[in-house]
């Protein structure tokens, strides 16, 4: 693997978001520029909302290849760019931008990610019954990958009913995928649960406490997979809990692998190293524990 090259050559790629600290695309993108020996380099941008619409422009003003865009811009960015693609239209959120000659263009990736990475575990929702729990950006990105993947019904879980009535007001539209709104404290009836191919969970409660909502784990089918969009070097309560009632799991890290790799092509035109750009991310979560 080649070593990481600065120089006048050099091309810039970064990521917008406040706090940035966190981020583990850095070290995923970086590992991948040098195993395919690309005059690239990553780099984190705290970017506090006052100054977004500078920021962005900045893009363009330093010749920037493009931007990843995380929290809490991916939907307020939208206003400062050029051009969107269907994707981002639809999502009415943005978590990469291009830059083409000056013209930005905005992607939204998450949506392809999420996707990616039920594949991987053989996991279609094709007419089957999800839950997911949380309407916020990252639920949305989620709700419309699912729709367009044809899931028979998504039942929205939230604290705020309301919320959950807005997204579906948004898509129910889109397809034919029949979308319902509960409240939170609907995870502890079985009847919602008993169907679920899939469950969701959207909202970042449970990282590092208990604080997770009650949730009947058990009145699952055996096959059920239990998924979280947050990620961290230890399982989430709320896959610890599926894991203790014998479901399957998974993290936010596949997820944002692939949502990353998709990124990558974009920018470089080039396919991503994906077991690469993996292992540095399983590297960057095991350095943090």
């Amino acid at each position: 693997m080649a070593t990481l090259s600065v120089n006048g050559e050099t091309r810039v790629i970064g990521i917008f978001g406040n706090p940035i600290a966190h981020t583990r695309s850095p070290a995923m993108h970086n590992a991948a520029f040098r195993a395919l020996d690309l005059p690239y380099i990553y780099i984190p941008f705290c970017v506090p909302s006052a100054v977004l619409g500078k920021a962005t422009s900045s893009i363009r003003a330093l010749n920037l290849v493009g931007v990843n865009v995380t929290v809490p811009h991916k939907e307020k960015i939208v206003r400062y760019l050029d051009e969107l693609s269907p994707a981002a239209s639809l999502y009415r959120a943005v978590n990469t931008v291009i830059n083409r000659h000056g013209t930005l263009y905005g992607e939204n990736t998450d949506g392809q990610g999420f996707l990616r990475s039920l594949s991987e575990r053989n996991r279609s929702v094709q007419d089957r019954e999800v839950v997911l729990i949380g309407a916020g950006g990252a639920a949305r990105a989620v709700l419309v990958a699912l729709i367009q993947a044809d899931s028979a019904q998504i039942t929205i879980v939230n604290r705020t009913p309301a919320n959950a009535k807005k997204l579906i007001r948004a898509y129910q539209s889109l397809r034919t995928t029949q979308l319902v709104s509960a409240p939170l404290d609907a995870l502890r009836d079985p009847t919602l649960l008993k169907r679920a191919a899939l469950v969701v969970n959207s909202i970042p409660l449970g990282l590092h406490n208990d604080t997770f909502p009650a949730l009947d784990y058990r009145a699952t089918p055996r096959r059920c997979l239990f998924y979280d969009l947050v990620y961290g070097p230890r399982p989430t309560v709320f896959l610890q809990r599926a894991h203790h009632a014998q479901r399957p799991t998974l993290d936010g890290r596949r997820m944002l692998l692939h949502q990353g790799a998709l990124a990558f092509e974009l920018w470089t035109g080039h396919p991503a190293p994906l077991r690469v750009m993996s292992n540095a991310l399983t590297q960057s979560l095991t350095v943090s524990a």
